[in-house]
């Protein structure tokens, strides 16, 4: 029995041993089977040769075809001929016209069109390739690769390394590398030279680092259209899949007037994947820096950012001006601070809400526009400045607003008058429907100051309703529409212009019909409607002194129920609103309208003058001014969103003596494939005071070329306050522009000033190269 058992164990043990001798010298040389259209074997069936649609295919699932294939079992090679390819088990795919498969080497020579597709995607043509299957890399002479980021390489000597995910080619024989990460959109297979791409590098050495996202070039040469621009020994940069990576951004030159030259070199840190920081000195030649940092973050439900700036101030007080007038600069620190927050919560109030807070400060008015401060949130242009907490519930119908707001004017010095706040304002509103009615009942509570000392304490409670549109049965075709609102406001006042001091609680009962009597033609694809509109309105109660407050009486206006849009002060008295609309469309042959015009005029009636309503709006008098509009609208082909369109909108104010024209504002534009043309021009007198027209066009040359000007006129004093020329290159790669621009803004420290830009920007990194020309104009 023993001996028997310890038989046993040898045959066990024996057994177990040639089992994995066979399954590693299997997985050393690998077994094939031949199929084909014909099949010959010879040397003892130890050379198999198959023609004509030939496969060989191991256990394991890889697969080899081509036209013929010569299998040498006692060699363990496999040779190929025409339309060879190779599968292996992980994705990855070689073609050539002839394989020298090396089996218990597991190397690949291929020859001759050689295209070798990676699991990843990406794809490397080469002239031949040695290719080590096991470890999945290979070397290559002449490459021309299309990878999955859509960029392109080329190189007389390549290397890749899959496992380790790393390309590096390197300069042979004098011929360099060439990179770009343009999109070889024609799939052409065209080089890299002979297609031109709109900027590529040339290198001695490139590495792409796919585990690192980041492409390294040794003595780069940076061509833009195949001209060389820029050299340097070393230069990396994130490949075009990566979005953000840390790293300096291209540095930006610019010369100012009074300033001097500047250079700005910003650094930009992915802090984590929902964090990053842009940090920007800005190095002044003649006075202090200027240290701007952005930061942003995105969380699951809320998203925040932070823009911020910092200086010493000037170094130079007393300092005169290119035109010879000393400068009105003012000692100490500038700074500014933004902050901006944004969130959506579930369930706060009720079931949807969304937050916001903002906090806007800018330590000195002139300041961002004379470092002329630009980013992605704050623009130098600005001159009020909001901080706030705002929070917006609601739930089906209801809705609750909540918000302090303060308010800073930059251009007012005097500090009593130049901040104004409200804290809180609180309004509640419930919109349903009943008894063929829309109704709405709201509350609204507020405490805000209007500047200095004036306060004013206010909870209004409001009721309002609109009928449905009803035909009158005894004036066919004749509209009304029935509207109703109470008012009930309860008021606290100090020292507020033309308002009871103190304690004070009013009802207003407004009640308002509106008619109207659309009268419709229809010709062929041709529709015009003439609408008049009656609007007849009583308000209950006594109206407060109004006539400083600035308003200016609109078409909307005329049929308002609440003219001032004041629910303090609301219009009281009656009153009578009237006018026409004219409507006009046509349409072509696919029934599409191509062709609308429209014009509407309107005036306000009362028995009586009504003083304590705004001067300027005319609604104080009897019979108010007139007030309308007229558009017109033309779309050659309005399927083809190319196709020529041209929108011109009008708006005017005339005297209720029809004697003189008041207020004028025309606006056109033109567009089609080649041309976009605005024109933009305003007038008004006697119930304001200003004159102004402004122009701009842009002419596109092709798909990416565009030139464009523009500029604004002040009419009123008489100057061009500012304008602008330039030029751009724009396609999916590249943007390169030029631009002159003109100020003539004049301000304390701020002077006119001429500017003359080039940038570059290389995409996809997306920030501009772009030194500033302005000493070529100044």
């Amino acid at each position: 029995m023993k001996a028997k058992m310890k038989f046993l164990r040898s045959f066990f043990l024996i057994f177990i041993m040639n089992y994995f001798i066979f399954q590693n010298a299997y997985s050393e040389t690998a077994l094939y089977e031949l199929e084909g259209e014909k099949i010959t074997y010879n040397d003892n069936n130890n050379l198999i040769t198959a023609e004509g649609k030939a496969q060989a295919k191991d256990s394991l699932g890889k697969i080899i075809l081509a036209d013929k294939i010569i299998y040498n079992k006692k060699k363990s090679i496999i040779q190929t001929e025409k339309k060879s390819i190779f599968k292996d088990t992980k994705g990855n795919q070689l073609y050539a016209d002839n394989f020298y498969y090396d089996l218990e080497l597991k190397t690949i020579d291929a020859k001759n069109n050689v295209q070798y597709l990676d699991k990843s995607g990406n794809i490397y043509n080469f002239t031949s390739l040695k290719y080590f299957e096991n470890i999945e890399k290979g070397v290559g002479q002449n490459l021309k690769a299309e990878l999955v980021d859509k960029s392109s390489l080329e190189s007389p000597l390549a290397e890749f390394d899959n496992n380790k995910k790393i390309l590096t080619i390197e300069k042979k024989d004098g011929n360099s590398n060439l990179y770009t990460p343009c999109e070889n959109i024609e799939k052409t297979s065209k080089t890299i030279q002979e297609r031109c791409p709109d900027w590529s590098i040339s290198s001695t050495k490139t590495l792409h680092d796919k585990n690192e996202k980041m492409i390294y070039h040794n003595n780069a040469v940076i061509r833009i259209r195949n001209v060389p621009v820029f050299y340097t020994p070393y230069f990396s940069h994130p490949d075009p899949s990566v979005k953000r990576k840390s790293g300096f951004l291209p540095p930006s030159i610019k010369n100012f007037t009074d300033l001097g030259r500047t250079i700005k070199t910003p650094y930009f840190w992915v802090i984590n994947e929902n964090k990053d920081l842009t940090f920007s000195p800005i190095y002044y030649f003649e006075e202090n820096p200027i240290f701007l940092t952005e930061y942003r973050q995105k969380n699951k439900n809320n998203e925040f950012y932070i823009d911020a700036s910092y200086t010493e101030g000037y170094k130079k007080i007393n300092k005169i001006g290119d035109d010879g007038v000393p400068l009105q600069r003012q000692a100490g620190s500038r700074d500014h601070f933004f902050f901006n927050f944004l969130g959506n919560y579930d369930d706060l109030l009720l079931a949807k809400n969304d937050v916001e807070v903002n906090i806007q400060r800018v330590s000195q008015k002139n300041y961002l526009r004379v470092n002329q401060i630009n980013t992605e949130n704050v623009k130098q242009d600005v001159s009020e400045l909001n901080s706030n907490v705002i929070i917006n519930s609601y739930e089906g119908n209801k809705r609750i607003n909540i918000e302090a707001n303060i308010y800073e004017n930059l251009n007012i010095d005097d500090s009593n008058t130049k901040y104004q706040y409200t804290l809180p304002s609180i309004e509640f509103s419930n919109f349903f429907r009943a008894y063929d009615q829309s109704l709405n009942l709201s509350n609204a509570f507020s405490v805000r100051n209007i500047g200095g000392d004036s306060t004013q304490t206010y909870l209004v409670n409001q009721i309002g309703s609109a009928s449905d549109t009803k035909i009158f049965k005894a004036l066919d075709g004749v509209a009304n529409i029935f509207r109703t609102s109470f008012n009930n406001v309860n008021a606290y006042n100090q020292n507020i212009e033309g308002s009871k001091e103190n304690s004070n609680s009013d009802v207003y009962l407004t009640f308002g019909i509106e008619n109207s009597f659309p009268l419709i033609k229809i010709e062929g694809n041709k529709e015009q409607t003439i609408t008049p509109k009656i609007f007849t309105k009583y308000t209950t109660g006594t109206m407060a002194d109004a006539r400083n407050v600035s308003k200016k009486l609109s078409y909307d206006d005329v049929y308002s129920m609440n003219r001032m849009n004041d629910v303090i002060n609301p219009e009281t008295g009656g009153s009578l609103g009237y006018g026409v609309e004219y409507n006009n469309s046509t349409k072509n042959n696919l029934n599409e309208v191509y062709l609308k015009n429209s014009f509407s005029i309107g005036q306000v009636l009362r028995l009586q003058d009504q003083e304590e309503m705004p001067s300027n709006s005319s609604l104080s008098k009897s019979q108010s001014d007139f007030v309308g509009g007229a558009t017109f609208a033309y779309i050659a082909e309005p399927s083809n969103t190319k196709s020529t369109k041209l929108n011109v909108n009008y708006n005017y104010t005339v005297s209720n003596s029809l004697d003189k024209i008041l207020q004028n504002n025309l606006s056109t534009t033109l567009e089609n494939s080649k041309n976009i043309f605005n024109a933009n021009y305003y007038e008004i007198h006697d119930i304001g005071n200003e004159h102004y027209a402004e122009l701009s066009y842009t002419r596109k040359f092709n798909n990416d070329m565009n030139f464009s000007f523009g500029g604004r006129k002040n009419i009123q004093d008489d100057f061009t306050e500012n304008n602008f020329i330039e030029a751009n290159y724009d396609s999916e790669c590249l943007r390169l522009g030029i631009n002159l621009s003109k100020t003539f803004y004049k301000d304390e420290d701020l002077r006119p000033s001429n500017n003359l830009s080039l940038f570059i920007v290389l995409k996809p990194f997306g920030t501009p190269i772009s030194p500033n020309l302005s000493s070529l104009v100044n």
